[in-house]
């Protein structure tokens, strides 16, 4: 279009100003569209400016320095260093008095712009929440392994510490649910596809779970030093092994409560109706039956009461289902 409609001398610069834009979110793209010119515009015009008024050394000098200082506003963040460099451009190149360059390259980058936020828009509209919904459904896949193979560890008394600890460390050092799940939300303001999204519910359908992942991460910490302590070689024999079965049976239902945030809530009438219904009343069950063996057995070992603690934790994370609000 630079080259074949607007016949301009600079057409490289239409393309180069698109790539800037695609990539964004659509709302993004706009608001970095309007960056885009304003800081050629006023590059060119400092240009213009110090063209007219200073020698050539001097005008280059108070180009770039008047370029970045009018770069700093906030409002031209991330892009107003290119205040200074596109008037250091126009000043090398000897345009800055010919008023058909300078219009052209302001028209090329406001070509460019353009067609980056048409792509963007209609062509190629970026949706993150997909992302954020596989990793969130996974992240929920990871954690329910993670505890069946602590329950499996405590019942065995066999736990490979250091794989443990490596998977609690991945989950730790991910992206976290939450700030996945904002990303894709607004990756979808002033996006056609987030037509398709509203019929099933958007982000909010996720965001129970992105809460629950989140606030969780601590008391799975714990559950795997605790299951360390307990299936340690001089630990083995000084608690009964009713008081580890009964872990292990608790730990166990929470990880049947996190299988069964893996089912895809967009996909449901009724979304985690079928976790407050099933696995809440099976986790809170074990949870008070384990709390009074606990203090009936006294048992030495604080690993067992770490254990108590960490399955509250979770319980109460996973109450926030019972409140959610479908409509």
């Amino acid at each position: 279009m630079a080259d074949r409609v607007l016949q301009s001398p600079e057409a490289f610069l239409a393309p180069y100003a698109a790539l800037f834009i695609i990539g964004t979110t659509v709302r993004s793209s706009v608001t970095a569209a309007a960056r885009q010119v304003t800081v050629v515009v006023l590059g060119v015009l400092v240009a213009a400016l110090a063209a007219r008024t200073l020698p050539e050394l001097a005008a280059i000098a108070g180009a770039v320095a008047v370029g970045t200082i009018l770069g700093r506003s906030r409002w031209l963040a991330p892009d107003g260093m290119w205040v200074a460099i596109t008037a250091l451009l126009v000043l090398l190149y000897g345009t800055a008095t010919n008023p058909t360059l300078v219009f052209h390259r302001v028209l090329d980058v406001t070509v460019g712009v353009l067609v980056g936020v048409a792509v963007n828009a209609l062509v190629l509209p970026p949706d993150r929440l997909s992302t954020a919904r596989d990793l969130i459904l996974q992240r929920a896949e990871e954690l329910s392994a993670l505890l069946a193979d602590l329950a499996h560890g405590l019942r065995s008394g066999r736990h490979d510490s250091d794989i443990g600890r490596q998977r609690v460390w991945d989950l730790h050092k991910s992206t976290g649910a939450g700030a996945a799940l904002s990303e894709g939300r607004e990756s979808l303001r002033g996006n056609m596809r987030s037509v398709g999204w509203a019929r099933v519910g958007g982000s909010r359908v996720y965001q129970p779970i992105a809460t629950i992942l989140d606030d969780t991460l601590l008391q799975v910490s714990v559950l795997e030093i605790a299951v360390e302590a307990l299936t340690a070689s001089d630990d083995q024999l000084e608690d009964p092994d009713q008081l580890r079965c009964e872990a292990a049976g608790l730990i166990e239902a929470f990880s049947a409560a996190f299988d069964k945030l893996t089912w895809d809530p967009a996909h449901h009438r009724e979304p985690y109706l079928h976790v407050v219904h099933t696995a809440l009343p099976d986790a809170r069950s074990r949870l008070e039956s384990f709390r009074e063996t606990v203090q009936r057995h006294q048992p030495s070992s604080g690993a067992l009461q770490a254990i108590s603690l960490a399955a509250d934790g979770l319980w109460a994370a996973l109450t926030v289902l019972d409140n959610f609000d479908e409509r």
